[in-house]
């Protein structure tokens, strides 16, 4: 027979089980009556009660009045509603701007501020530490997304091209707000958001390919992200083509020494050392021969590269990320998309670009999964 523990543990599960249920029904449904929540659940009557009585003590639900007479003459219902303020969460972005962004336990957007980024980590956490102190209100959770490796065992985050090396980002957080905290990359962060509700929504096998100072890849396999043993998952910018050229990282020949922001605007450089910071949009509209030239190798690299990736995974989809940098540039994605074509083994191989806000929305839905179970989305992809 199991003992007592187990006997505990098992009625403690079906107990939260339960609540999940009927906040689910909440979250979905609007207001609802307790007799409601009663037909709709198929649970108990004195089950759905004491269930509703501990949400509204804990703020989880707030009473809403009254519905509509019952039938046979029986006086009206009182409401209970769901209360998406009870718990709050935090999303935090560095790069390509610094930005925060405070929304309720269903997403919904209550502040944000967007301000230019920094490579001082210290100057970056600061400011983060303020804007959530202002905004933020029974705070339950918050992400920080973040470029370079991320260790996710420590909560650490090395990013070369700013000089940061294993900035222990998540404690710092934690230590200040007593809250879960998670890291997750940008590239990850695009992805998310778009299977939550972007170019790949709904689907659960996607690669979002990054573009922007770097390059990285976001990868969602069977409904999950895709996070790695050591931080490096998804460093498409430092597989080798064999360029010859030093990459930051250290090493030579990575992809990102012909295909990446930093070097693209290397190159056109030679040509107008005005154009060493313009966007991809900006040197197309050139039509400089020369840019053209550094802008058809780009594409190419990067192309076989995303067709690296897709003969490797299979992914349903290949989103081509929204970022500042690469925004508006069509001719950049049509000879990209030609690229992966004309390595791809999958002749059916489905290529969008990205949309705006996808990597905010990864990140809120970050957040949210870090939020007590009772909170969280239905949909859970990041853990």
């Amino acid at each position: 027979m199991p003992d007592g523990s187990t006997t505990l543990h098992s009625t403690s599960h079906v107990r939260t089980a339960n609540a999940v249920q009927l906040v689910r029904l909440l979250r979905d449904r609007g207001p609802m009556s307790r007799a409601e929540l009663v037909r709709a659940s198929g649970l108990t009557k004195p089950t759905v009660m004491a269930i509703v009585k501990s949400l509204l003590e804990d703020g989880i639900a707030v009473e809403a009045g009254t519905g509509p007479a019952q039938e046979r003459g029986g006086r009206p219902g009182s409401l209970v509603s769901f209360n998406s303020r009870a718990r709050t969460a935090a999303a935090v972005q560095f790069g390509p701007s610094f930005e925060v962004a405070h929304v309720t336990a269903t997403g919904e957007l209550l502040d944000r501020v967007v301000r230019p980024i920094s490579a001082d980590p210290d100057e970056l956490l600061g400011r983060s530490i303020d804007e959530i102190r202002r905004m933020a209100t029974s705070l339950g959770s918050i992400a920080l997304a973040a470029p370079g490796f991320i260790d996710h065992h420590v909560g650490t985050v090395t990013y070369p091209a700013f000089g940061w090396d294993r900035i222990p980002m998540q404690a710092v957080l934690e230590r200040e707000f007593g809250v879960p905290v998670g890291l997750i990359s940008l590239p990850s962060a695009e992805v998310v958001g778009e299977v939550i509700a972007g170019a790949a929504a709904g689907r659960d096998d996607a690669v979002v390919i990054f573009l922007a100072h770097g390059i990285g890849a976001g990868i969602l396999s069977r409904g999950r992200l895709v996070v790695g043993a050591g931080g490096a998952v998804g460093e498409l910018g430092h597989c080798p083509v064999g360029s010859g050229l030093l990459c930051t990282c250290g090493r030579t020949g990575c992809l990102e020494t012909v295909a990446a922001g930093w070097a693209i605007g290397a190159e056109a450089a030679r040509a107008d050392p005005k154009l060493a910071r313009a966007r991809l949009a900006e040197l197309e509209g050139l039509h400089d021969p020369r840019v053209d030239a550094v802008l058809e190798r780009a594409a190419d690299a990067l192309g076989a590269a995303t067709a690296w990736l897709t003969n490797l995974l299979d992914p349903s989809i290949v989103v081509l990320a929204d970022t500042p940098y690469v925004h508006g540039a069509d001719a950049f994605f049509a000879a990209v998309e030609r690229a992966a074509r004309a390595h791809a083994v999958g002749a059916e191989l489905e290529i969008v670009r990205g949309t705006q806000d996808a990597r905010l929305r990864g990140t809120v839905q970050r957040a949210l999964e870090l939020l007590p179970q009772l909170l969280r989305p239905r949909r859970t992809v990041c853990g």
